[in-house]
């Protein structure tokens, strides 16, 4: 599958999140958004001092086919799309638990730790929460960039291009 091609694809199947994707179509998909990302942001910090709007707008714009794509590409490793929300998911249950265990949701402001009032258990939360998100996220990218099953499964047959070629 080509650069263009895979755009393309990925733009049209935004709504799709059945099916699977192949490793091609998802990756061209994610250098285009970074490419455009850069763009975006470039152009953010030549005329608008400060705001991001073309950086907001690729942002909104891009949600959509970004989830579907990764979805499917989950589907062709033969997983669940909602391993997709594991980072955030990890990070999010890691930090409430966290809060839950300090007690800082009941303590009034002027009680809340901060690193010249506390004791070492802020750090620890802090590198807490930045392990978990950092394995939960290493994890999303080797299961986004295993080999596809060259058989169907599950989630229907192999992505097949246009030209009728199978998985890579």
């Amino acid at each position: 599958m080509t650069f263009g091609r895979a755009l393309r694809t990925c733009l049209r199947k935004f709504l799709r999140f059945g099916g699977r994707a192949s490793r091609a179509e998802y990756w061209y998909f994610v250098l285009a958004l970074v490419i455009a990302s850069g763009i975006t942001g470039t152009l953010d910090y030549m005329l608008f001092d400060g705001r991001h709007p073309f950086g907001v707008f690729l942002a909104t714009v891009a949600i959509l086919p970004m989830t579907s794509a990764g979805w499917r590409r989950l589907h062709d490793v033969n997983r669940r799309g909602w391993w997709l929300l594991l980072p955030g998911l990890a990070s999010l249950s890691f930090f409430l638990g966290a809060l839950a265990m300090r007690g800082l949701t009941a303590q009034p402001m002027a009680q809340i730790p901060t690193p010249s009032n506390s004791e070492d258990w802020i750090y620890t939360v802090i590198l807490g929460f930045a392990a978990v998100s950092l394995v939960s996220s290493i994890w999303l990218v080797i299961l986004l960039a295993r080999k596809g099953a060259p058989h169907d499964n599950r989630f229907g047959p192999p992505p097949q291009d246009e030209e009728g070629e199978g998985n890579e």
